[in-house]
């Protein structure tokens, strides 16, 4: 029983890991896009790396390395004109909401 559990746990969680990427890859997709066309280089190598390695997700843990290391974009020291800030700020808001998600206490959970 235990087994099964532990199972349907798992499933669970693949699943809600295939939906974060599922919604995130498109939108990274699009940043890195515009990232290329409008000639911001130092991002667009940022945002490819955060696309490739959200591409290759396949635990809980591994997500949640994406999420720090997009983070972490503030600390790069390059400036996104105004339409790629506002795509990469949409990525970190749905971002930081699965972190959380993710990172909740079940226990507390009713």
């Amino acid at each position: 029983m235990a087994d099964l559990s532990q199972s349907i746990m798992r499933t669970k969680v693949m699943t809600a890991i295939e939906d974060v990427i599922e919604n995130l890859a498109p939108a990274l997709k699009e940043l890195v896009g515009y990232l290329s066309v409008s000639s911001q280089l130092e991002a667009l190598g940022f945002f490819s790396h955060v696309e490739q390695s959200l591409s290759a997700v396949t635990t809980e843990d591994e997500l949640l390395e994406v999420f720090i290391l997009m983070s972490m974009m503030a600390f790069q020291g390059f400036r996104l004109d105004p339409t790629a800030s506002m795509l990469a700020d949409q990525i970190l808001a749905q971002s930081e909401q699965v972190s959380h998600a993710f990172s909740a206490d079940s226990s507390s959970v009713n």
